[in-house]
C-alpha cells in the first residue's frame, strides 16, 4: 500500500504539472502499479477545471472558478469536499490519519537518518531535457528526466502542444500529504519542485527507493477525446458519503 501511495504521488506530480491548451479534454490513462496492479482510468481538464487520476484509487478535482478541491476516496467510498484556502489544515489531517501507524513504526535514530538521506538527495537532483522524441496519443512528445542520487528516477515524456501555466499548488498539498514515508513525501516534493517543462506529461515512469519500499510505477495515455465534458465529471460518485478527516488526530508534517 505504502509503495502505491508514493507511485500515485508521483504520478500526480506528472498530471497536475499544466492544463491543456484547448478548452476542454479528456485523457485516457493507462496505469501499472509498483505490485503489478493496472488501472484505466480518464482524466479532465478544461482551462478552469481538472479531475486526475491517481493510480492508489483515489482522485483529485479542482475547480478554479468556485476555488475548491474533493479529493474521492474509492476505497472508503468516501470523499472530501472544501475551499482551497482550507489546503492547509485538511493535508495535515489527511497525512496524520494515513500516518498513525507508520509514524509510530519510526524511531529517533531512523529520523535521523531519513533527515542525512534527504540532505544528500536534495544535492544531487538533476533535470533534464533529452533529445528523444515520440508520438503519444497524437501528440509529440520529448522525454524529460528527474534523477536523485539512487533514490529517485522519473522519466517524463511531456507534450508542448498542451501547455499551460502551473497547477493549484493547494492540490500538491493535498496530495502530498498521501504519502505516509517520510523520505518518500520528500521524493514527492523533489518532483514537485523540479518541474521546469512547459506542457502536459503524458506518458512516464517512476522507480524510486526509501528506507521502507522501492519499486517502479509507469502511466501512459492511450487516448484523447477533444468533446465536452459532461457536469457529472465534476461530481463525486453517487452513493459516496462526505467525509472530514478528524481535526483531534492532527499532527506535523514530517
Amino acid at each position: 500500500m505504502r509503495a502505491r501511495l508514493l507511485a500515485a504521488s508521483c504520478m500526480a506530480a506528472s498530471m497536475l504539472s499544466a492544463w491543456p491548451a484547448r478548452a476542454d479534454i479528456t485523457v485516457f490513462g493507462h496505469y501499472t502499479f509498483a505490485n503489478g496492479d493496472t488501472l484505466s482510468r480518464a482524466s479532465y481538464y478544461t482551462q478552469k477545471q481538472v479531475r486526475t487520476t491517481l493510480p492508489n484509487g483515489d482522485e483529485i478535482i479542482y475547480d478554479d472558478r468556485e476555488k475548491t478541491i474533493m479529493l474521492i476516496d474509492h476505497q472508503g467510498k468516501r470523499y472530501w469536499h472544501g475551499p482551497k484556502s482550507q489546503a492547509d489544515s485538511i493535508a495535515t489531517r489527511i497525512r496524520s490519519e494515513r500516518m498513525k501507524t507508520a509514524a509510530a513504526a519510526i524511531t529517533p535514530e531512523q529520523r535521523e537518518q531519513v533527515s542525512r538521506l534527504y540532505s544528500a538527495m536534495t544535492d544531487s537532483v538533476n533535470v533534464m531535457q533529452t533529445d528523444q522524441t515520440r508520438k503519444i496519443a497524437g501528440y509529440d512528445c520529448r522525454l524529460w528526466v528527474l534523477t536523485a542520487g539512487g533514490l529517485l528516477l522519473q522519466e517524463r515524456w511531456v507534450a508542448r502542444a498542451l501547455a499551460m501555466p502551473d497547477f493549484s499548488s493547494e492540490c500538491e498539498k493535498v496530495v502530498l500529504a498521501s504519502i505516509a514515508d517520510p523520505l518518500g513525501s520528500g521524493l514527492m516534493t523533489l518532483v514537485l519542485q523540479a518541474r521546469q517543462m512547459d506542457g502536459l506529461g503524458l506518458a512516464g515512469r517512476i522507480r524510486f527507493k526509501t528506507m521502507r519500499q522501492q519499486g517502479e510505477f509507469s502511466w501512459e495515455a492511450t487516448g484523447t477525446s477533444p468533446t465536452k465534458i459532461p457536469p457529472e465529471a465534476w461530481q463525486p460518485p453517487a452513493g459516496y458519503a462526505r467525509w472530514e478527516p478528524p481535526a483531534e488526530s492532527a499532527a506535523p508534517a514530517h
